[in-house]
């Protein structure tokens, strides 16, 4: 790193922010106008959730006049989340709120874009971002601040060889968030149609009813099931005999009657039942008092989860998440701490985040932003998780929102949650949705080991600890 040479930020990078726009500005169609939140999700892979947009003529007028974020560009969130960066590759044109992003463009020839990028996520990036953050209620970065940073640039050449790295495990991690995005969207289609709909038993009713064999109904339910027509069916059965037979047996778990429940028709064997009589518990965590975390003689080692730990796809950043002592955690916190297998659901501030605690955060612990729900059978986890992610759950929480200082629902909302389900826990479709979700961890678990690698690197990369090999 001897040498590394070191710059102020603003002698090899123009930092600055966009013209203000008005809230009386944003329309329901137009050039896509992103805030902090959208400039998160982009970070992390995932699909903008809530969409603003601004009219292609103000934007004109504006790009016209001073220029709008293009690739390589970089923004950093610099109010609320702070310090998330994000490079520009997005491709339509956009635009972004002033005051929550601060826009890094027209980069010298010393500095490549990406490699600002990568050290505002290192560790000492973090650090230097901190050291300049003001504000208590509301922490923010400032230009002024930015401005004021100090960076070590290797040269040109050792900078492209950081990015080649960093951006190969970059990719992985983007492929297998895309691959859980797409496993998430089987599973709530998949859901809807078995737990909701129950597409599988009215198929099979139908068919009956129009007088045909059960034989001929099952086929119907096959049918239901894999979204193929009788002569699909009929090549599947030559070309994937095994495939064919799952299905067939699949299809025959499901019954041939509906009953009313509860004033609501739904299969023969299957009832209502809330998480109260599914669950051992169901309780949230606490926020350790900040006089027993000074006076503790001993470092963080169990980890604390917050609801800015669970990423929009249900993933717990375990990377990122703060430490707590563990003798906090088995004393004043001993009531949250976790086990494997629990449900976690966001009821402050956010509302409705989901994820499963992994063995990997057996024993961590959590704050009274989250509930967590243990059910008593583990079978249950996985079809539990993706009711509590579907829209007519998130629609249905929403509504008993209590507003407040910071918006939340209380635990007996969680409790009273119900849901259809068959008698039988070891049911078909259960079973099915039990494979579903472990394809969804194999892959988390796969990111969660290249982020670890990433993370390991980042600093001793950016230190100069490693060598491109040509010096």
């Amino acid at each position: 790193m001897s040498d590394w040479k070191e710059y102020k930020l603003h002698e090899i990078v123009e930092i600055t922010s966009s013209k203000r726009i008005m809230r009386s500005e944003y329309q329901e169609d137009g050039i896509p106008f992103f805030r902090s939140k959208e400039i998160i999700e982009l970070n992390s892979g995932n699909e903008i959730t809530t969409e603003l947009f601004i009219s292609k003529e103000r934007f004109l007028e504006i790009k016209n006049k001073f220029g709008t974020p293009s690739y390589g560009d970089i923004l950093l969130t610099s109010v609320g989340t702070l310090g998330v960066p994000y490079f520009v590759n997005y491709k339509e044109e956009f635009y972004f709120k002033d005051g929550n992003l601060t826009w890094f463009r027209k980069f010298n020839n010393i500095l490549r874009s990406k490699y600002l990028y990568y050290w505002f996520s290192s560790p000492v990036g973090r650090k230097a971002l901190k050291e300049i953050t003001i504000g208590s209620t509301q922490p923010a970065l400032t230009i002024t601040g930015l401005k004021s940073l100090t960076i070590h640039l290797p040269t040109l050449e050792e900078q492209d060889y950081i990015i080649e790295i960093l951006d190969h495990l970059s990719s992985k991690i983007q492929l297998n968030t895309q691959i859980n995005q797409t496993l998430e969207q089987i599973a709530q289609a998949l859901f809807k149609s078995w737990f909701v709909d129950f597409d599988p038993v009215r198929a099979k009713v139908q068919a009956l009813s129009d007088g045909l064999s059960l034989e001929q109904a099952e086929l119907a339910a096959m049918q239901a099931i894999s979204g193929k027509t009788p002569e699909e069916l009929t090549a599947l059965s030559q070309a994937q005999p095994d495939r064919y037979a799952e299905l067939a047996e699949t299809a025959k778990a499901f019954p041939c009657e509906m009953v009313e429940v509860d004033g609501v028709e739904v299969p023969k064997g299957w009832k209502c039942f809330s998480l109260k009589e599914l669950s051992s518990a169901i309780s949230k965590g606490t926020t350790p008092k900040k006089s027993s975390l000074n006076s503790c003689d001993s470092k963080g080692t169990v980890p604390f989860i917050k609801v800015k730990d669970i990423s929009e796809s249900g993933q717990i950043l375990i990377n990122q998440l703060e430490q707590i002592p563990e003798k906090i955690s088995s004393t004043e916190l001993k009531r949250s701490i976790l086990h494997k297998n629990d449900i976690l659901i966001s009821i402050a501030g956010t509302i409705g985040r989901v994820a499963i605690v992994p063995n990997e955060l057996e024993n961590a612990n959590t704050n009274q932003a989250l509930s967590f729900i243990r059910l008593y059978n583990d079978n249950l986890v996985g079809i539990i998780s993706t009711f509590l992610k579907s829209r007519k759950n998130q629609e249905d929480i929403t509504s008993k929102v209590i507003q407040g200082v910071q918006a939340n629902i209380s635990l007996e909302v969680v409790r009273n949650i119900k849901i259809f389900l068959p008698i039988n826990f070891d049911h078909k479709a259960i079973l099915i949705f039990n494979s579903l979700l472990n394809k969804q961890l194999i892959s988390q678990k796969e990111n969660l080991l290249i982020e670890k690698s990433r993370d390991l690197l980042l600093p001793k990369l950016l230190s100069g600890d490693f060598s491109n090999g040509k010096n």
